[in-house]
């Protein structure tokens, strides 16, 4: 008699509980998205930026998410040239990912990232950080930069916004290339 007592107390608990919920499934997937949708989706854009009335920088992404808060997610990538006075490129950095965040005013570059300069110095790694209100750039991550006759790997990076000047912290190794013998071997 009480195994029974106790069988019927949680059926008509377990009954209870079910009954009570008021909320569809749509309001609770609206409520879970209510945070994660951008207001303004964008295709095929190109944003120019200027400091002080002087275009420095132009952004060119396939699609673009745009957020309340200020937010901007570049889920297909996206290739920023920085531009001097004259607006020449004087670098260029690519990525399959990027996401801007407005009120700290920096962006991450993730994804098979390229950063390259007027000397076609090339930075690959796999994250990087633009500080756009002070121009630095920056990384913890392993990073590989090619120069004309040298590979060099390393642990970390920082550098202004058009990669002209840089420290690469940690070196893990250095590899040097004689232009010559890299010729001699593609033509046998």
């Amino acid at each position: 008699m009480l195994k029974s007592i106790s069988i019927l107390s949680t059926v008509i608990l377990m009954v209870m509980v079910l009954f009570s919920c008021n909320n569809t499934i749509e309001e609770v997937k609206e409520i879970g998205d209510a945070e994660e949708k951008p207001v303004k989706e964008s295709f095929n854009v190109t944003y120019l930026r200027s400091v002080n009335g002087v275009l420095s920088n132009r952004l060119i992404s396939p699609y673009v998410k745009q957020y309340k808060n200020g937010d901007a997610i570049f889920p297909e990538g996206f290739l920023l040239e920085m531009l001097d006075s004259n607006l020449s490129v004087t670098a260029r950095l690519e990525a399959k990912f990027g996401h801007v965040f407005s009120e700290s005013k920096k962006m991450i570059a993730r994804d098979s990232v390229v950063f390259r300069n007027v000397v076609n110095e090339e930075l690959y790694t796999e994250e990087l950080i633009w500080q756009q209100d002070s121009g630095r750039v920056y990384t913890d991550k392993f990073v590989k930069i090619k120069k004309k006759d040298v590979v060099i790997l390393g642990k970390g990076l920082e550098s202004n916004a058009d990669f002209s000047k840089y420290v690469l912290k940690n070196i893990t190794g250095e590899y040097y290339f004689n232009e010559n013998e890299i010729e001699n071997e593609k033509n046998e």
